[in-house]
């Protein structure tokens, strides 16, 4: 089982958030364990913005950004904020898995508003340097690529309304 240990923005105790794969169960089926409460989902979709899941016969969709040690989740029409305690148990992946790749464009997390853009293209930018910042629900989210690059193009512009998974800015390819 994969564990964290996540407290609500703002409040006291943490909560031990756990995620495993049954015995027998189909691959696209997860316990998800709260505190002392476990719950059956079905995953029907998921990116590393959000998805769609299903629990308790009904489908929920949601959206997450990471921001350091925070998660925001958006899900049935309120935001969320998670800060991350500690992990408590890991898998390794071999290779680097999915942290290594490098991101090759920048995609809104969230439907929303663009409220400001800190590049153009040519431009190089470390990793976690805010790129983008855009307003989503009321809250403001400051988007970033986890590894150094280029900006090859910029797809939006400040003041447009933008859609979830729309493509905002793409990078050169490093080669690495």
């Amino acid at each position: 089982m994969s564990e964290v240990l996540l407290r609500v923005s703002g409040s006291g105790e943490p909560i031990a958030v756990g995620v495993e794969r049954p015995a027998f169960s189909a691959q696209d089926e997860v316990r998800v364990t709260l505190a002392d409460r476990a719950v059956d989902v079905e995953v029907i979709e998921l990116s590393e913005q959000g998805g769609l899941i299903r629990a308790h016969g009904r489908v929920h969709p949601f959206y997450t950004l990471r921001d350091g040690g925070s998660v925001h989740v958006w899900m049935h029409g309120r935001t969320h904020v998670l800060e991350i305690v500690e992990r408590t148990a890991r898998r390794a992946t071999e290779g680097g898995g999915a942290a290594a790749a490098v991101q090759t464009a920048l995609t809104a997390p969230m439907p929303g508003t663009i409220l400001k853009i800190n590049i153009a293209p040519g431009d190089r930018f470390e990793a976690h340097q805010p790129l983008i910042v855009m307003e989503s629900m009321k809250m403001e989210m400051t988007l970033s690529a986890p590894h150094p690059g280029r900006v090859k193009d910029i797809l939006c512009r400040t003041g447009q309304l933008v859609e979830m998974n729309a493509l905002l800015a793409r990078f050169e390819d490093s080669g690495a």
